[in-house]
């Protein structure tokens, strides 16, 4: 049976080649656009995503600044300044505070040999390696002990350590920033970042401990401080409570936005994440349309195939064939025509992802595609969906031919 229904099925294919083609490539172009559009947008939601944590994860940053507010006896106007001391202290005034750290930002000559570099140096605490996936690819970051001890030792970006270095070993070496010595105690491993909230990005910067940058340039107040919550859906109450603490501390309104300007990166990610989401459903959408339009070429196609095979259908009813025999088998073909062009999408957007993928352009740019299997077993519920529809009003006009009359063609 199913041999008979495999013959029949191609004879069908080559009866009319140039109408099959036409009408298969509906379902090859809708099947790999869906997969291909969904593959890419994928990847730049992961590539975005990646970049976004390359700058931190469920982080919070405040920077003090001035008060637009009058606000007990102050006027507006009033420069809001905090101490590292006073950020550190933080966690144990407001609850629900994980990691902080204290940050310092200045632009600063750097020096090795002759080489010579403006860049951001960043006096911080050992946490904000954890908050800024700070990773080390060689060495270590900051610890307490350097801290404690104001200790001249950085921690540099990849690319600052390349630029100074060329390729040579750092760890273990002495820089010069601003003219005086500081021994590299490791070296930032690579990473993606798409933004950076102050100075440069990470890559081009050196770490310091904060009580060394304090002490040797004279810096008493914070540029800005950085937090994780313990749970960061639960960032907005403790960002609430911390205005309310400085508030009273520091001499602001708590409801002066721009006297402490807070920004919830957690936030950001959400809307990535929601954005990407619609941008993934509009791509399936303009995918399913063509899949739709491929349906309407395989429904053509059946009622052409009914009409030429009129007379075998008589024949069939004639000698004791079942009505819904001859339903099942016009269905089938339907289908089978669907998955058929179905899968060679399938395999073109294969070759295409894997192509592209090699293409190194592309994968800085989009990260890397891969064909998602929800989204494969998506696309084929959809195609059986769409043959079902295609099959179905062919299908029943089959099964409702009068033998007699097919008889008589």
């Amino acid at each position: 049976m199913i041999a008979a229904f495999l013959v029949n099925f191609l004879r069908d294919l080559r009866r009319q080649p140039l109408r099959t083609v036409l009408t298969l490539s509906g379902v090859v172009w809708g099947t790999f656009s869906v997969a291909v559009l969904i593959a890419f947008g994928a990847s730049v939601h992961r590539m975005q995503i990646k970049r976004a944590h390359g700058m931190g994860q469920n982080l919070v940053i405040a920077w003090p600044s001035r008060t637009t507010m009058p606000y007990g006896g102050f006027l507006k106007g009033h420069v809001v300044r905090l101490s590292a001391e006073d950020v550190e202290a933080l966690p144990s005034r407001v609850s629900g505070i994980r990691r902080i750290s204290p940050e310092f930002i200045l632009p600063r000559r750097i020096r090795f040999g002759r080489q010579e570099l403006n860049n951001s140096v960043r006096g911080v605490n050992p946490a904000f390696a954890v908050m800024r996936n700070t990773i080390p690819q060689t060495g270590r970051f900051i610890d307490p002990s350097d801290l404690e001890r104001r200790r001249r030792v950085c921690f540099i970006g990849n690319t600052l350590a390349q630029d100074l270095f060329r390729g040579d070993t750092a760890v273990g070496r002495d820089i010069f920033i601003e003219g005086v010595p500081f021994i590299v105690v490791g070296v930032m491993k690579e990473k993606q970042q798409n933004s950076n909230y102050s100075g440069q990005r990470d890559e081009h910067c050196a770490f310091i401990p904060w009580t060394t940058f304090s002490a040797l340039y004279g810096e008493k107040y914070v540029s800005n401080f950085l937090f994780q919550p313990e749970d960061p859906a639960g960032s907005k109450p403790l960002i609430r409570d911390l205005r309310r603490l400085l508030g009273r501390r520091l001499g602001f309104d708590p409801r002066d936005e721009d006297a402490l300007f807070i920004w919830d990166v957690t936030e950001l990610e959400q809307k990535f994440i929601a954005f990407f989401a619609a941008f993934t459903i509009f791509l399936g959408v303009i995918g399913s349309f063509t899949l739709l339009v491929g349906g309407v070429g395989v429904a053509s196609i059946m009622l052409v195939v009914v009409e030429e095979r009129t007379r075998e259908i008589g024949v069939k009813l004639a000698v004791g064939a079942k009505r819904r025999t001859i339903l099942r088998q016009f269905f089938a073909e339907a289908q089978a025509l669907i998955l058929f062009g179905g899968g060679i999408g399938f395999l073109l957007a294969s070759l295409a992802v894997a192509a592209t993928s090699r293409i190194k352009a592309v994968t800085d740019s989009v990260g890397t595609p891969v064909i998602d299997p929800v989204v494969s077993v998506s696309t084929v519920a959809v195609l059986l969906l769409i043959g079902t529809v295609s099959g179905l009003m062919p299908a029943r006009r089959a099964a409702a031919v009068d033998p007699i009359q097919a008889l008589r063609k």
